[in-house]
């Protein structure tokens, strides 16, 4: 990454940069000012609630078909039960996805209602037919049972996941059925600004 900077007109006019005024060396010094980009770009937020377990089931799945970049930032997985249930520890598996179809379609918010509208062709569905590639980019394991020692599972990736446009990501159960209800809730930002 290259070094940038802005050309300003003699002082008195135009633009102004904040600076630093050291009186004892008579020297005004830069000042940076960052942010991070997280709290320029929006972010939304998808969860699927209660998604009955089923071997090779895709629990939530991401499509971009816009032309902007997703940035995957946070994804929450988690189990519950609605009686006592005899289970075993089950396995959840995040890819990347190449292609989706069919499913049951999922509502996708906003954190800040000032933020711009999800642009189109963002999607998000629950129970779809999905394509996935490449190796697992998160597993996740969760006992369903009322006692079990993993409940819920909160995941920062070291950096955010993109998700390319004409691209998805999905939340794969494993080959095997189970018992208990599957949870999951994914924050992610549309790049409009890029790190």
């Amino acid at each position: 990454m290259s070094d940038s900077y802005i050309q300003l007109p003699p002082d008195g006019t135009g633009k102004k940069v904040r600076a630093v005024y050291r009186s004892g060396l008579d020297v005004y010094e830069e000042v940076q000012l960052s942010k991070d980009i997280e709290v320029v770009n929006p972010i939304y937020v998808v969860a699927v609630s209660a998604s009955s377990v089923a071997a090779n089931k895709h629990h939530l799945t991401i499509w971009n078909g816009s032309t902007y970049r997703l940035r995957v930032l946070r994804i929450i997985v988690g189990m519950h039960t609605t009686a006592a249930v005899t289970g075993y520890i089950m396995q959840f598996l995040v890819y990347r996805a190449s292609s989706v179809s069919g499913g049951t379609a999922l509502t996708i918010g906003m954190l800040d209602p000032d933020d711009p509208p999800l642009p189109s062709g963002i999607t998000a569905v629950t129970g779809a037919t999905v394509t996935v590639t490449g190796a697992p980019l998160a597993i996740f394991t969760l006992n369903p049972e009322e006692t079990g020692a993993f409940c819920w599972i909160d995941f920062k990736p070291p950096k955010p996941i993109v998700v390319k446009p004409g691209t998805g990501l999905t939340i794969q159960q494993y080959a095997t059925a189970g018992v208990g209800l599957f949870n999951a809730v994914i924050y992610f930002s549309v790049e409009g600004i890029k790190p």
